[in-house]
């Protein structure tokens, strides 16, 4: 077995944040490695103690999660968790704004309507009124 240097691997990263997160994962990368080696599907979660990348993972026969590729090497796992974290929050930052769900723009237009000037109400009722006497012929 050769004895590698230990350095810094070159990263090529990319990912792919998630415009409206259903679940824990915000995100989605891709990484290739010293321009030798590429690793698709890793998922970039929001855990308890901040945001982390996962390496993607098979469920083996007993059911339970394998990663299907992982750095080998503390350094090398801190290096790639470090450059697609930084690489997310680019790609966050060009996203256009998120925007708001139905349901908040529901509530904010109730909102707007509780907050209407009492001045307008009489205009309206005016005009309800008007149209219940009926055309005049």
């Amino acid at each position: 077995m050769a004895n590698l240097e230990q350095t810094a691997a070159k990263l090529d990263v990319r990912a792919f944040p998630i415009a409206e997160p259903k679940s824990n994962t915000v995100a989605f990368a891709s990484v290739t490695i010293n321009d030798m080696i590429a690793i698709n599907g890793i998922r970039i979660v929001e855990g308890t103690k901040g945001l982390f990348a996962a390496m993607p993972q098979t469920k083996d026969a007993a059911g339970e999660y394998r990663d299907i590729a992982f750095p080998v090497t503390k350094d090398l796992r801190l290096q790639l968790n470090k450059a697609i974290l930084d690489q997310y929050a680019v790609e966050k930052e060009k996203a256009p704004p998120e925007k708001a769900s139905v349901k908040e723009q529901l509530k904010e237009g109730a909102k707007t309507a509780k907050e209407t000037p009492a001045k307008e109400a009489p205009a309206a009722a005016v005009g309800k009124a008007a149209k219940k006497s009926g055309p005049e012929h």
